[in-house]
């Protein structure tokens, strides 16, 4: 809540400014009336409050003027010119108004004397109000590293991720993890074939890593681990799932994230890896239109509500996987469900 609160405070320029202002008027005004009569205090008040466009220009022509456009470009004969100038010039206005106006009409037991323009006089008090405007820059300097920091911390967090998500998909965690089940599995029966499924998933993996250290994969590549993975499902089920490829012109030129289509692909033999068979698959990649679409299809042991239950779920997870990298949409039938994958 307080962190929600902070967070909008920020977001709101002019709340901070108004609020830096008010402290300063009532903080000053406590400050030279502490101890006095309530008229004094009465006195100062007016006196800050009057006086405060004054200081705000003369604040803001130097945080927001001449220091990024002179300052900060090494224009420094142009920056102390004008600092002195604006420094020299505020300070009469101040002293002008303040003797002329304010401290006449308002009691503030200041001792008003004749020369209050005098050079002297004029510096001692543009040293005086110099000191908000050192104070104004001191808090927006604090702000402007606590925000540097945070968005320092905010990149690291978001690099950090990327290599999360790299590093999920060169490994393929989670298909690592269905293939070792499977295995067990097919040990427990005693399965003539574990070894060679312990072969073919070393050497799946393998390829996966190579492919996605590749500085230049190609999507053929890709559909090469895609028949390699169908290949060791043939295996842990005693059965060659019923998946097609279509593919039309070259798809080398196909321009996806890497690992899309093989991420795809196994979440749904993972979905249907309790099931006594799993849905008909036809994979279309197209070289000429560069996007590739899988027909998930209702077999004769799943329910067809099932399948286009779990065809909105892998939508959804790899939604959350690639976000905007690529255009994910879905289209539902009575025969089962349609995944189309193009670029964004």
């Amino acid at each position: 809540m307080i962190k929600q609160g902070f967070s909008l405070f920020e977001q709101h320029r002019s709340m901070r400014h108004i609020l830096f202002w008010i402290c300063w008027v009532i903080g000053f005004t406590f400050l030279k009336s502490l101890g006095k009569p309530f008229e004094v205090y009465l006195g100062w008040f007016s006196y800050y409050l009057l006086t405060l466009p004054i200081f705000i220009v003369h604040t803001y022509l130097v945080a927001y003027v001449l220091i990024p456009y002179f300052f900060s470009r090494k224009y420094m004969l142009q920056f102390i010119a004008l600092f002195l100038a604006f420094f020299y010039g505020f300070s009469v206005l101040e002293l002008l108004l303040s003797h002329e106006f304010i401290f006449k009409w308002y009691p503030t037991d200041t001792i008003l004397l004749d020369d209050y323009l005098s050079p002297g006089a004029v510096i001692i008090s543009g040293l005086g109000n110099l000191y908000i405007m050192l104070v104004f820059l001191a808090v927006r300097s604090v702000r402007q590293w606590y925000m540097a920091s945070i968005r320092k911390q905010e990149l690291q967090q978001a690099e950090l991720k990327l290599q999360m998500e790299s590093t999920v998909t060169k490994m393929q965690p989670l298909m690592l993890l269905y293939a070792i089940d499977q295995i067990d599995m097919m040990v427990e029966k005693s399965s003539a074939d574990v070894t060679r499924a312990i072969a073919l998933t070393s050497e799946l993996l393998s390829d996966v890593m190579i492919y996605n250290e590749e500085d230049l994969p190609l999507f053929t590549k890709e559909i090469s681990l895609v028949k390699k993975l169908v290949s060791l499902v043939s295996l842990f089920r005693e059965k060659r799932p019923d998946v097609e490829f279509f593919i039309s012109g070259d798809p080398g030129q196909i321009q996806l994230p890497t690992m899309i289509l093989f991420t795809l692909i196994d979440m749904i033999f993972r979905k249907f890896a309790d099931e006594d068979q799993i849905p008909e698959l036809n994979i279309e990649a197209s070289g000429f239109s560069d996007m590739i679409s899988v027909q998930v299809l209702n077999s004769n042991g799943v329910e067809k509500d099932k399948t286009s239950k779990e065809c909105m779920e892998t939508l959804e997870q790899l939604r959350l996987i690639y976000r905007e990298k690529v255009a994910i949409s879905v289209e539902s039938h009575t025969y089962g469900c349609s995944v189309m994958i193009s670029k964004s």
